[in-house]
């Protein structure tokens, strides 16, 4: 009966932890994470790896009503889509800039990536207006 109650305590210990959500240590993790949930459509995710400021917020919100409008053909070829990570530069030690591409759109795209308090969040303004040069 001990034993019983004991996998029973420790099942849920892990249940919970597995719902528990898991941080991106790196620029390219979470580069990575954002891209693939910016392609999902899974909005909550990428909302956790936004720099938060009123200037990204306004243009995510903008982006999320743009995704929400597009058919459901389309959405099913962005969820369908890999991505490739054409280029990687690290600026400094909190910045960093990831040139990727979908199998969907074709384009090159670019994430800037700041780290801050530790975590590394995407600057979504930059996304949109392109702040900084790369090759």
């Amino acid at each position: 009966m001990k034993r019983i109650i004991a996998c029973i305590g420790f099942s849920l210990l892990l249940g919970c932890n597995n719902n528990k959500e898991i941080k991106p240590e790196t620029a390219m993790d979470a580069g990575r994470s954002f891209i693939r949930a910016s392609l999902d459509g899974d909005f909550k995710t990428t909302e956790t790896l936004l720099l938060k400021d009123s200037e990204n917020s306004q243009l995510f919100e903008s982006y999320k009503r743009t995704y929400s409008n597009l058919d459901e053909t389309k959405k099913k070829e962005y969820k369908e889509a890999s991505y490739n990570i054409n280029k990687f530069e690290e600026l400094n030690d909190s910045t960093t800039i990831i040139n990727y591409s979908n199998s969907y759109m074709k384009k090159p795209m670019e994430i800037k990536l700041i780290r801050t308090e530790g975590n590394w969040l995407v600057d979504f303004k930059y996304t949109i207006a392109g702040n900084l040069p790369i090759d």
